[in-house]
């Protein structure tokens, strides 16, 4: 099992223009950033929207604020979504 420190060493940030993500509400089509793990998939809050990442208002600078900070304190409130397309 991956540790908090191992997840956050493997976090890299994505442009999200072209990817598709199945949601319950219908297919959904994303613009912005969000963290990728390779192998897991995009980041996304688990009380979001299901099957979409984590796309900050702040955008890569959003992200590189965290990634600079050291990463998330941990994932207990994290899952991972895979997109269903990539143009």
């Amino acid at each position: 099992m991956d540790t908090t420190k191992e997840l956050n060493a493997r976090l890299e940030i994505v442009n999200l223009k072209g990817y598709r993500f199945n949601t319950p509400k219908g297919i959904c089509t994303m613009r912005g950033f969000a963290f990728f793990i390779k192998g897991k998939g995009f980041v996304r809050f688990k009380h979001d929207l299901p099957g979409v990442p984590y796309a900050p208002c702040g955008g890569r600078k959003a992200l590189l604020s965290i990634l600079n900070s050291g990463g998330f304190v941990n994932y207990d409130g994290l899952e991972f979504t895979n997109p269903i397309s990539e143009n």
